[in-house]
């Protein structure tokens, strides 16, 4: 859930991001479409590793990067190093999505899969409209978009310090 979170949290902060840094919505709308097109391919890198060295290690480092590129988003100080550091955020957070159907494969029983395995798909699938809708309370109690990257940074750290 939080990888399509992630890519629609900053919908609402468009406004936002293009006073501070003087661009248009349009181009601001990029964010979210560069990210969401990383994630299309990042899978494509990850999976393999994750099946040669398995998933843990493979998800420790994709919350570590998430952290960092979150952190990175929150204190950028140009649309230029945002959309560098949401690429770079796409691109690890991408290993949940390519490879979570397989842990729940994985982990459950066969009679209790399917259960799970839909719940998982749940998830997924909630991720895009529940981003912009919680993040919009975000940004309208603080006044500003960086908190949206300071949530998610906190949400990596604790799934990191979690795993």
């Amino acid at each position: 859930m939080m990888t399509t979170f992630t890519a629609s949290a900053i919908i609402p902060a468009f406004e936002g991001i293009a006073e501070e840094f003087g661009e248009s919505l349009h181009r601001v709308a990029y964010l979210t479409s560069l990210q969401i097109a990383v994630l299309g391919w990042a899978p494509l890198f990850w999976k393999p590793i994750a099946n040669r060295y398995g998933r843990r290690p493979v998800w420790l480092i994709s919350t570590l990067g998430s952290l960092a590129f979150n952190i990175g988003c929150a204190k950028s100080n140009s649309y230029a190093t945002m959309a560098i550091c949401r690429a770079f955020t796409a691109f690890f957070i991408s290993p949940p999505g390519g490879t979570g159907s397989g842990v729940v494969t994985e982990t459950f029983f066969k009679k209790e899969r399917a259960t799970y395995v839909g719940m998982w798909t749940l998830l997924v699938t909630l991720g895009p409209p529940s981003g912009p809708f919680f993040m919009g309370f975000v940004i309208y109690h603080t006044g500003s978009f960086r908190w949206v990257y300071w949530i998610l940074a906190i949400v990596s750290y604790t799934t990191h310090e979690s795993t």
